[in-house]
């Protein structure tokens, strides 16, 4: 049985858009900076915490009239094989679905963006590192590049998500990689990292990058001609 995490309301989670968080579990990517380690290799005491997927949907149906939205995000919500069928129940019952993506399964992407019913409305788009890069945390950047590729050509509604990480780990070599990615029309999103519950321990006592040091990986990007925009400076 699926079982998933739930936020019944966000404001900021889907741009412009009252919505709610469905959190799926598991991810093939091994980012040790990831804050959702319960999410990405979760132990049974973590599932259990979860909700049956049945719930879940029963509680969105019931606030229908009240949301606008429903947020897909993980873990890596393309392993969910009842993701498709999750999308095309949201939609049906009226909601916008935005799906947050790794791009790391571009023929699950492909598959629902060729059907209007399992379409996402809007996706997000994580870029890591530079795709040259991208087997330090698992992942293969010929796939990335054809997801993001998938992503700029669908003509759905799209953003990019980067992390900027402690110790220059991420370098502005990575944001010239990663800007060939990115359309310039689209919102690009940097963020500091955060410690706490990071998937490796040791991470968790590296502080956060200043925010002289976000801004100016942002404004490399910006240099190249994206649109650029920072969050969680004062969170």
């Amino acid at each position: 049985m699926l079982r998933a995490g739930l936020q019944k309301t966000s404001l900021v989670d889907y741009p412009g858009i009252l919505a709610a968080v469905v959190f799926l579990p598991y991810c093939n990517y091994r980012c040790p900076w990831c804050h959702n380690s319960s999410l990405v290799k979760p132990t049974e005491e973590d599932l259990s915490s979860l909700l049956p997927i049945e719930t879940i949907n029963a509680i969105l149906t019931k606030r229908k009239a009240v949301l606008e939205g429903v947020v897909i995000t993980g873990g890596e919500p393309t392993l969910t094989r009842e993701l498709p069928e999750l999308i095309r129940q949201y939609k049906s019952l009226g909601f916008k679905v935005k799906l947050d993506t790794n791009g790391s399964r571009s023929d699950v992407l492909e598959a629902l963006l060729n059907h209007p019913e399992t379409s996402p409305d809007y996706i997000a788009l994580d870029l890591k590192l530079a795709p040259n890069r991208y087997a330090e945390v698992g992942g293969d950047p010929q796939v990335l590049c054809k997801s993001a590729d998938l992503i700029a050509r669908s003509g759905v509604a799209h953003e990019y998500r980067t992390i900027v990480l402690p110790h220059a780990i991420l370098s502005e070599q990575d944001i010239y990689a990663l800007s060939e990615l990115v359309d310039g029309s689209s919102p690009w999103f940097f963020s500091p990292f955060k410690p706490g519950t990071c998937l490796a321990p040791a991470w968790n006592s590296y502080g956060r990058p200043l925010p002289e040091e976000v801004e100016r990986l942002a404004s490399v990007a910006r240099r190249l001609g994206k649109t650029v925009y920072i969050r969680g400076l004062g969170d």
